[in-house]
């Protein structure tokens, strides 16, 4: 064998041992309950190796160690606006329109009681307006009811005017319906006669009626 095949050798016999050292080693060493790796340091040739505890430092070499885990870094700049989320129910939000509808019968006379009742089915007080409406959408508060003896106006609100009605409170509207017939006595059955309720609120609401004569028909959340 010639000396080259013997150097050669011999690092190669080394760079084992280095390695099952290491693997034997690797083990052994590992970062503290406090999230942290502690190291042994050798000044003299700045060699390191990780140990478990001070205890395991040399005299010749320093105790050191560090986190794992570093720093939170400062806050990255805000991220695009998501896209649009999918429609609500059909209640939405405020306001909440209602309405009641036919509130009046052809051909009739008698002046008959009719009545509304807004239920305040919010957790704080609602602003209303309950507005009796004819046929072309005028509001009718404070108008003569025709054939009414004695002559009463239409209960409501005007303009935009609202009432408060506290939350779990119920209000009760009511008139007597307009007379729309015959016709010989005057009564066309279109002028100032009621044909619709809007119940508005800002808080949720359920309204109910009590319009006398023909079939039963409730009132209705309108859809958004």
């Amino acid at each position: 064998m010639n000396n080259a095949f013997m150097r050669n050798a011999g690092i190669a016999c080394l760079g084992l041992v280095a390695v099952v050292v290491l693997m034997v080693a690797a083990p052994k060493v590992g970062a503290s309950p406090s999230g942290v790796l502690d190291a042994c340091v050798n000044p003299g040739n700045g060699m390191m190796r990780l140990v478990d505890s001070s205890s395991a430092c040399h005299a010749n070499e320093t105790f050191v160690e560090w986190n794992i885990t570093g720093p939170q870094g400062p806050q990255g700049p805000q991220g695009p606006q998501g896209p649009q989320g999918p429609a609500g129910s059909s209640a939405g939000g405020p306001p909440f329109v209602w309405a009641c509808t036919p509130a009046s019968q052809p051909n009739t006379a008698g002046s008959p009681r009719s009545d509304i009742f807004v239920f305040n089915a919010g957790s704080m007080s609602a602003n209303v307006a309950v507005n009796i409406l004819d046929n072309a959408g005028t509001n009718l508060a404070g108008v003569t009811i025709p054939g009414s003896n004695p002559a009463v106006q239409y209960p409501g609100q005007s303009g935009n005017n609202t009432v408060a009605l506290a939350a779990g409170a119920t209000v009760n509207y009511n008139w007597v319906m307009a007379q729309t017939g015959p016709a010989q006595q005057g009564f066309d059955g279109v002028t100032n006669v009621a044909f619709t309720v809007r119940v508005t609120s800002d808080q949720p609401i359920v309204v109910g009626s009590n319009l006398p004569f023909g079939d039963w028909h409730p009132c209705s959340l309108v859809p958004k």
